[in-house]
């Protein structure tokens, strides 16, 4: 993937530089966990100080425009910027950080320790169903 730059403005009221780049023959969008250290790499600049604020694309184009804030110190971007923005670059983090599951979570189909198995809602169901003739006695399946 290679990026270019289209514009960039300096912005002194937000103390903020705003870029925007263009990327062309891509066969996928690259999420922003692949987008981040590629632009702060190409504009010299730390990821931490970097917040993308749009990933843009027409359907069946190739092409792809990115729109990104590079702030000067990290007071300013807590301060400045969007907390939804500045949300997913943390829940990303995150969420990598738990992606292991618990080892005391049983999962459904396997064996407790009293040795019954876990049954998922379905098979539950299934098992208890029964139809009733018209004299409302049970008849088993």
């Amino acid at each position: 993937m290679q990026l270019e730059i289209a514009r960039q403005k300096e912005n002194k009221t937000l103390n903020r530089t705003e870029v925007e780049l263009t990327a062309q023959d891509l066969k996928l969008v690259p999420s922003r966990k692949e987008l981040k250290p590629k632009i702060a790499a190409m504009l010299n600049t730390k990821e931490e100080l970097l917040v993308i604020t749009k990933i843009g694309h027409s359907f069946g184009s190739r092409e792809i425009t990115v729109e990104a804030n590079v702030y000067k110190n990290v007071e300013t971007l807590k301060s400045a910027e969007a907390k939804h923005l500045l949300k997913r670059d943390i829940d990303k983090k995150k969420k990598g950080e738990d992606a292991a599951p618990k080892p005391e979570e049983a999962k459904a189909g396997e064996e407790k320790e009293d040795g019954k198995k876990d049954e998922k809602p379905a098979e539950a169901k299934k098992k208890g169903q029964e139809k009733t003739d018209e004299s409302g006695k049970k008849e088993a399946k």
